[in-house]
């Protein structure tokens, strides 16, 4: 019994050490200066929506010059939440060191296709669906999509794609344009051979190749897989067997089943 309660008293004693160190540590962080704020945008390449610097001129207008403040007077999870809601960024973590140092980590949203409207507005759906304005710092190679729609950035700006579509109070062109997008990003071949996507009066998208000077009309979204199915099958035992690459003005997959091809 003796040696039971020596064990116990040992891990209170144990516990109490460590909490007290932790305490000691977080006093120390808390009246520590701010020495330097570290900004790095987590990515493999330099291309930036926005950049560092850009990131630090946030955090002054909000919080004003934070270098040499102590920690306890920087207010860590209002930068946080401001840079978790710019356009431009996915996810944003923020932390003090005990060394006086503000980490700020961020993720840039990844861009996978570009709307431009009817009336000349402009802006990208990311690869999560949610709405990115254009920058001033970077424009990706992207899919273009573009024609008689109009999509005005400002009713959409906070809304995410993926869950405009099964909503059926909005009307929007959005959530096919996504799902267009993302299927043929997602797909190595038609991501190099598609380049365009034009909408027409009809409301069909047609498809803009990089080899072929053909007019694809695809129709809307149904069916999608399908659809690329047949006109892979066309490409690769027709068109590439035969070498008949500019014979056709238009080829249509509208309909189901089959492909209507006219030659010029």
């Amino acid at each position: 019994m003796l040696k039971k309660i020596v064990y116990i008293a040992g891990w209170v004693v144990l516990l109490g050490g460590v909490m007290g160190l932790l305490g000691f540590a977080e006093i120390k962080r808390n009246t520590t200066p701010c020495r330097l704020v570290d900004i790095r945008i987590m990515q493999h390449d330099s291309d930036f929506y926005i950049t560092p610097n850009e990131v630090r001129k946030l955090i002054e207008v909000q919080q004003g010059n934070i270098v040499g403040k102590a920690m306890d007077e920087i207010n860590i999870l209002k930068i946080e939440k401001m840079l978790s809601s710019n356009p431009f960024i996915a996810d944003a973590q923020v932390y003090a060191t005990l060394d006086g140092d503000l980490e700020v980590r961020l993720v840039q949203k990844k861009p996978i296709v570009r709307v431009i409207d009817k009336n000349d507005e402009s802006y990208y759906i990311d690869s999560a669906g949610s709405i990115v304005p254009l920058s001033i710092n970077y424009a990706p190679e992207v899919l273009i999509v573009n024609g008689n729609f109009i999509e005005p950035y400002d009713m959409y700006s906070s809304r995410n794609v993926k869950q405009m579509a099964p909503d059926t109070s909005v009307h929007s062109m959005l959530p096919a344009i996504y799902r267009l997008a993302s299927f043929i990003r997602h797909n190595t071949f038609w991501n190099s051979q598609i380049t365009q996507v034009y909408m027409d009066t009809a409301k069909d998208f047609c498809l803009v190749p990089r080899v072929g000077n053909q007019r694809i009309i695809f129709g809307d979204t149904t069916n999608m897989e399908q659809k690329f199915n047949r006109l892979w099958v066309l490409y690769h035992n027709g068109l590439t067997a035969t070498g008949k690459w500019n014979d056709y003005t238009t080829i249509n997959l509208k309909f189901n089943h089959q492909i209507v091809c006219t030659k010029k």
